[in-house]
């Protein structure tokens, strides 16, 4: 099986930092030129800082070339958690799709479990997901499209719909269809 990686958009977490600079920038300026209130200016100076460390992550996960999902042998590995890595065999898959994660931007979602004997740390929480579901621990895997790439998305699902149906005949992909296409068609 060849094996498959998704990565953060380098294109997009630049987008991103960006914004967050020209949104410093104009509460900057606002806060600077259109007011003499010193709460406003503190207001102000607060905002920037938090954009400033969120520039900082997004900067730093720029950077961070470690895959977000890898697709191999052993099935799906969601790396997107360092501290919380899922991995889901591709046999106990029971859904892939695709939906809309805003206007612009997809995301995959895959659905799967795990077993009782394949769980390392049984949480409260999952000890009656356990109970409730016949000792399965249902996961539900997101790949953002607001870290990745609609057509490294688009990609993987289809490469998904191509490959995973010998391996598991049972996982049912639901491709996205936009609602609004269907608003200039004719009948």
């Amino acid at each position: 099986m060849e094996k498959r990686e998704i990565y953060t958009s380098i294109r997009k977490t630049i987008m991103i930092m960006v914004s967050y600079v020209l949104i410093a920038v104009a509460v900057s300026a606002l806060v600077f030129t259109q007011t003499n209130l010193l709460i406003l200016k503190i207001f102000g100076v607060l905002i920037d800082v938090i954009i400033a460390g969120a520039f900082v992550f997004t900067f730093r996960k720029m950077f961070n070339r470690k895959p977000l999902f890898v697709f191999d042998e052993n099935g799906v590995t969601d790396y997107s958690k360092p501290d919380d890595v899922i991995t889901l065999p591709w046999n106990q898959l029971m859904s892939v799709g695709l939906k809309a994660a805003n206007s612009n931007d997809l995301m995959l979602n895959i659905v799967g479990y795990k077993t009782v004997d394949q769980l390392e740390n049984i949480t409260p929480e999952i000890r009656q997901q356990l109970a409730a579901n016949d000792n399965k621990a249902y996961y539900a895997l997101e790949v953002s499209g607001l870290w990745v790439a609609r057509k490294d998305i688009r990609e993987t699902f289809e490469w998904m719909k191509e490959t995973i149906p010998a391996l598991n005949g049972e996982i049912q992909f639901v491709d996205f269809e936009d609602p609004l296409a269907k608003l200039g068609k004719k009948f």
